[in-house]
């Protein structure tokens, strides 16, 4: 993993960049999923962060919309990192809340 990376509080998905993209350029979903061979719901769901960007997928927008897929897939792999990373420092943060709770628990039963 790199450790140079920076996760903010939301994990970005890399449909909300295709979104953009799409916008950007003025074409509809329905149009770019009849132009890369996959139903709309699919890549509606793409869009939403309800699905993963794979190889083929990528590729097939790296034909379409002149975007390199290894770029779809850097976005793809970073999501799914900060969605760990996010994960993972909740559970830190409620552990540490409870140890907090935990030692005002027992000074106050001294008090």
């Amino acid at each position: 993993m790199d450790n140079d990376r920076v996760t903010g509080y939301r994990a970005v998905h890399p449909g909300e960049i295709l979104n953009e993209e799409l916008k950007e350029r003025g074409i509809k979903q329905k149009e770019l999923a009849a132009r890369i061979g996959i139903l709309p719901s699919h890549l509606n769901e793409l869009i939403k962060g309800k699905r993963s960007f794979t190889v083929a997928i990528a590729t097939a927008l790296e034909k379409e919309l002149g975007i390199p897929y290894d770029s779809w897939m850097r976005l793809q792999y970073g999501y799914e990192h900060d969605l760990l990373v996010i994960a993972q420092r909740e559970v830190e943060h409620q552990q540490q809340t409870r140890r907090e709770s935990d030692i005002l628990h027992r000074v106050a039963a001294v008090l």
